[in-house]
């Protein structure tokens, strides 16, 4: 009787924890798209060279301001703080035209006082799941997300 009330309470809770994964990566790449949005918007406005970190090791986003001496320090603005990664979304992998795809180790990716550098494709989601594509573009500062795993968001 204890086994037929637990596989009962399995088959209630486990497509709910699929979809709350499935949740997970989705939040994460809208905290992404808006993370590079702002840090883009604040590069040009604020006339201050950033770096994006990530991480796929770690699984970490960070971003770091460069200093005129050349140091990399914490940035004051709270929101540049966090890491936008929810729950049980991963990063997959990133492509930019200077790296060509990258599945491990950190990554840099520089915002001058001109924003983005260069082309930047991110690929999150849990593994057998659902899959998300955040593309950021630099000069116009457009930041794009798709469900499914894309090369070129269009």
């Amino acid at each position: 009787m204890v086994l037929v009330i637990l596989a009962a309470a399995a088959a209630v809770a486990l497509p709910r924890l699929s979809a709350l994964q499935d949740n997970d990566t989705r939040s994460s790449a809208r905290n992404i798209a808006s993370l590079l949005r702002y840090l883009d918007e604040r590069a040009v406005a604020g006339r201050l060279p950033y770096r994006l970190q990530i991480d796929l090791n770690e699984q970490t986003i960070q971003v770091r301001q460069l200093t005129p001496s050349g140091e990399l320090k914490l940035p004051d603005d709270p929101f540049l703080q966090r890491n936008p990664l929810v729950g049980a979304a991963r990063l997959h992998d990133l492509v930019t035209d200077r790296t060509g795809t990258v599945t491990s180790g950190l990554t840099t990716i520089a915002y001058g006082i001109g924003g983005l550098s260069e082309p930047l494709v991110l690929h999150l989601g849990v593994p057998g799941r659902q899959q998300y594509t955040v593309q950021a573009l630099p000069v116009n500062g457009s930041v794009k997300t798709a469900e499914g795993r894309l090369e070129m968001i269009r």
